[in-house]
């Protein structure tokens, strides 16, 4: 007579085979988040006057289409990382 522990245990190693597939195939595939204003505010947090300002010097990166703005959230946490300040140096004397 079969064990019916031996089919449950199977049935696990089959589910946790593709729970890995699944996961590496995610995993390949970068995250790649477009938003609008609210995802700008979210990622810099900034106010909406801040960021139109920005967008009008081009100073901050996005696309328009129309009378949209789109936000790239990697390309938003890029650039304030650019915008990381290194302490100053106190002279001492």
């Amino acid at each position: 007579m079969n064990n019916p522990f031996d089919i449950l245990n199977a049935k696990l190693d089959s589910i946790e085979v593709l729970i890995h597939q699944a996961l590496q195939r995610n995993a390949l595939q970068p995250i790649v988040e477009i938003g609008g204003l609210e995802l700008a505010q979210e990622v810099t947090r900034l106010s909406k006057a801040r960021l139109y300002t920005l967008v009008s010097t081009r100073q901050i990166p996005h696309s328009k289409r129309g009378n949209k703005l789109y936000f790239n959230r990697v390309d938003l946490l890029a650039w304030v990382e650019q915008g990381t300040r290194v302490g100053k140096e106190v002279a001492n004397g």
